[in-house]
């Protein structure tokens, strides 16, 4: 992932020309003579395999950043594809980097990727086509620009992870010459990161990006083992992108059901999500256009789904007074105490601009077993930091995916009410990749807070 921010100062222009002078190179002769070794195709014998400790590239494997820019919250979403590419006679990966502002696209780029025999990860190009939108936010153009693929017009490959690290050592990172001519250098490789949200990260490497071609962009990268890049800093700024998530996608990744593990599924009786029937929790948001009220019931009634008889669960909710949606959950706790998620039947409410009901739909609705549809878990039993998980999976319609952040955290609502040793989730959704949200679950209660990272909206229990 690279940073599309530019930023010029001094300062980085002085941080430019001494490490190109380190680098044995200046920014003319870097564009004529890159001081990476001579590519060969022949060095190339599983280039596909991508398990360079510091960017492993597993197909399958999705890792998404937010970043708080000038222009707003950025988020971006990297998924590592099961699909190839040929590039300059090499077997590429396929990694797809899609870019964020405040909701709108604005950028998607494909990028190739391939590990020679010796173990290092060379960058073998990019197709990109980044978005413009005017002030009603309706897309009025598209361009190419920073797209470049090796072997075309002169463009050559560089590396973008080394295998063997040495403090010091700077490295072309792609070579298309006037368009893109990336730059690094190795800072070292025993940084300990902690990120905003408390995820702390050792044995990290440092590394200085940097081009000739836009002065005062210059960023520090941090790479963590076994997990690829977690942050990204401007020099010159207290801008920061970080890793907010790591999702494994994919049907293979979907967990396995067997509804002979279900002895007694009615009794939800999961310390961050107890189902009592009769139970109700109200829940209530400040969003930009009004106030949202949502209020949630564990009704007596059960319902058998894919084989198991289901706790049923009713949320409902209101805007600014108007029920915009009813839907009726189903839950089962399996003999390890994990939680499933089987189904929802859903009752969406459409207004016209006097309130007056105009349509339904049931847009969101699946139910397990049914047209492919497969349950998820909602809430495991022993919850592990850094575990991601399919919560719900119907192809195309409902794939959410959540993932474990911490736990133990201590979590304030508005009103005062405090919870302690709260569980920490971030939910994400591949079919609206710029969705985001921490949720939070206190012992015996069950959810107490939502929050969206890019607006900062949440949602909390009253």
């Amino acid at each position: 992932m690279k940073s599309k921010r530019q930023r010029v100062s001094i300062f980085s222009l002085v941080v430019v020309s001494v490490l190109l002078t380190l680098a044995g190179c200046n920014s003319s002769s870097s564009s004529k003579n890159p001081p990476e070794p001579g590519f060969d195709p022949a060095a190339f014998s599983a280039p596909t395999q991508i398990d360079n400790t510091y960017l492993p590239l597993i197909p399958g494997t999705t890792q998404t950043y937010l970043a708080e820019t000038e222009d707003g919250i950025e988020i971006t979403v990297v998924e590592v594809l099961e699909t190839t590419r040929v590039v300059d006679g090499v077997t590429s990966v396929v990694v797809r980097d899609r870019v964020f502002l405040e909701g709108l696209l604005i950028e998607d780029t494909h990028d190739w990727y391939a590990q020679d025999d010796a173990g290092n990860v060379w960058y073998m190009g990019e197709d990109v086509i980044n978005y413009e939108y005017d002030d009603d936010d309706n897309v009025i153009g598209t361009d190419d620009d920073g797209a470049w693929e090796a072997g075309v017009d002169g463009a050559l490959p560089g590396i973008i992870m080394k295998a063997v690290l040495t403090p010091g050592d700077s490295y072309q990172q792609e070579f298309y010459e006037g368009e893109a001519e990336d730059m690094a250098r190795i800072i070292a490789t025993d940084v300990q990161v902690q990120l905003a949200d408390g995820s702390t990260y050792d044995n990290c490497l440092k590394t200085l990006d940097w081009t000739p071609l836009e002065p005062g962009s210059d960023e520090y990268k941090y790479y963590a083992p076994n997990a690829g890049l977690i942050k990204e800093e401007l020099v010159n700024d207290d801008q920061t992108v970080e890793l907010k998530g790591t999702f494994l996608t994919g049907v293979e990744e979907v967990p396995e059901f067997d509804a002979a593990n279900f002895t007694n599924p009615t009794t939800v009786n999961n310390t961050y999500l107890p189902l009592i029937p009769g139970t109700i929790l109200n829940y209530e948001a400040q969003t930009e256009d009004g106030v949202e009220t949502i209020v949630t019931e564990v009704l007596n009634t059960t319902r058998v789904v894919n084989g198991v008889e289901c706790v049923v669960f009713r949320d409902r909710v209101y805007f600014e007074g108007l029920l915009i949606e009813d839907t009726h959950d189903w839950f089962a706790q399996d003999d390890d105490g994990n939680v499933w998620y089987m189904g929802e039947d859903v009752t969406n409410y459409e207004y016209d601009d006097d309130d007056n009901l105009i349509d339904t739909n049931d847009d969101g609705a699946w139910e397990a077993g049914v047209d492919g549809a497969r349950p998820g878990i909602f809430m495991w039993a022993d919850p592990e930091a850094g575990f991601s998980y399919y919560q719900e999976y119907y192809e195309d319609e409902a794939e959410d995916l959540g993932m474990i952040v911490a736990d133990g955290v201590t979590v304030e609502l508005e009103n005062g009410t405090t919870y302690a040793d709260c569980l920490q989730i971030l939910d994400w959704n591949p079919l609206e990749p710029e969705t985001l949200e921490y949720k939070y679950f206190a012992p015996g209660v069950g959810l107490v807070k939502e929050e969206v990272l890019d607006s900062g909206e949440s949602t909390e229990l009253i």
